[in-house]
């Protein structure tokens, strides 16, 4: 299933250089990953700030600019993640897809985002778990290592 092989830190940097000649590009973070399910993962983060936001920014209402995530990975990671996006692609529901949406409204955190790391889990506690209480998923995410605010 997955395509190539891992990129490496020099071939992510080369990226990340091609990136930041982009008016548009405010930052770029580089960061070997903590995940344990993401062993060796490298990833590139590009800031992004369009027309508009750049504008605001100026006038002094910035928020948080946009981002790209690039990821390497070991082929058999990329494999293993597909392989659980499928299955969260295959039992999503309307109604699943409701409560989850409501839940990473719930716990926005003071950066404007839900928990770093959380999404994968929130899902497998909604899919896979067949959770639907808020307080529960809370405590799904917080045994799994996900920090909450």
């Amino acid at each position: 299933m997955s395509k190539g092989s891992k990129v490496s830190i020099e071939e992510l940097f080369q990226i990340a250089g091609q990136l930041a000649v982009s008016e548009m590009v405010c930052a770029i973070v580089f960061e070997k990953s903590a995940d344990p399910r993401l062993p060796g993962g490298l990833y590139l983060k590009a800031r992004v700030a369009s027309a508009h936001e750049r504008k605001a920014r100026k006038e002094g209402d910035w928020g948080r600019p946009w981002k790209i995530d690039i990821w390497s990975l070991d082929g058999s990671v990329i494999d293993d993640l597909m392989r659980d996006m499928e299955r969260f692609k295959e039992k999503m529901t309307p109604e699943i897809r409701e409560q989850i949406i409501d839940y990473k409204a719930s716990i926005i955190t003071a950066k404007h985002r839900t928990p770093m790391y959380s999404g994968y889990f929130i899902y497998r506690a909604f899919i896979d778990e067949g959770m639907s209480d808020p307080l529960q998923v809370t405590q799904y995410l917080v045994e799994n290592g996900i920090q909450m605010e």
